[in-house]
């Protein structure tokens, strides 16, 4: 089984749950998915800022990449080690590289840029999901697969059946684990309302996240991830 655990369950203003962000063992290797404003000090608690093999995006907002230049800056002087930074295309890469040259002038005396192709072993995808958080903003999902399941991730998205179409694409045998992102509050397209999640639900292993759990509706039936200790890091 792939192995998940969150350094944070909220969204950008849920400063007790911390910025969603998730930490994934994966055929040997650690992968940091996410690194809003407060997942640097939360793993600097738990004494894992240098333990990651791998760092991986799903956009540029800051409860997504907030604390990631002091992340990469962490690892360079504090643990003698080169970030390694997966991307999933060659174009998110470079806007990547762009935007962390503002507080590094060359990203590439810190970090390794690699294309997900590179990572060992393979077995991570990508869906691309630009313009269905925010206009023309680049935005991945991913999906996580070995020879038992497939674990998929949302990042954040407005499209509540992106991984049901997905597998009536490309239909598998295997155990299917989602975690999507939620919100609370209709009427908001950049995030999935927790309603419209009930289909992909009644059809496989959903948890939610990117919401403060304590303040889930009466009637909500999406199981969320800050309810779970074994998903909790």
């Amino acid at each position: 089984m792939i192995d998940i655990q969150f350094v944070g369950t909220g969204g950008a203003f849920d400063v007790e749950q911390g910025n969603s962000a998730a930490w994934i063992t994966f055929k040997g290797k650690k992968i940091l998915l996410d690194c809003g404003h407060t997942v640097y000090p939360r793993l600097r608690e738990k004494g894992l800022a240098g333990a990651m093999d791998y760092i991986l995006l799903t956009h540029l907002h800051d409860d997504h990449v907030g604390s990631l230049s002091t992340l990469i800056f962490h690892q360079k002087y504090a643990e003698h080690k080169r970030a390694k930074i997966l991307h999933s295309t060659a174009d998110f890469g470079d806007l990547l590289f762009s935007f962390l040259r503002f507080s590094q002038q060359n990203p590439a005396d810190y970090s390794d840029f690699l294309p997900l192709w590179q990572f060992p072993g393979g077995g991570i995808s990508y869906i691309d999901t630009t313009g269905m958080h925010a206009a023309s903003m680049p935005t991945f999902a991913y999906l996580f697969e070995d020879e038992d399941e497939i674990l998929c991730y949302s990042g954040d998205i407005g499209n509540a059946y992106l991984f049901m179409s997905h597998f009536e694409k490309y239909p598998t045998n295997k155990k299917v684990r989602i975690f999507n992102e939620i919100i609370f509050y209709p009427n908001i397209k950049s995030h999935c309302y927790y309603k419209d999640l009930a289909l992909l639900a009644s059809k496989y292993e959903v948890y939610a996240y990117h919401v403060n759990h304590l303040q889930a509706p009466a009637d909500n039936e999406i199981a969320l991830v800050g309810n779970f200790p074994k998903f909790l890091l």
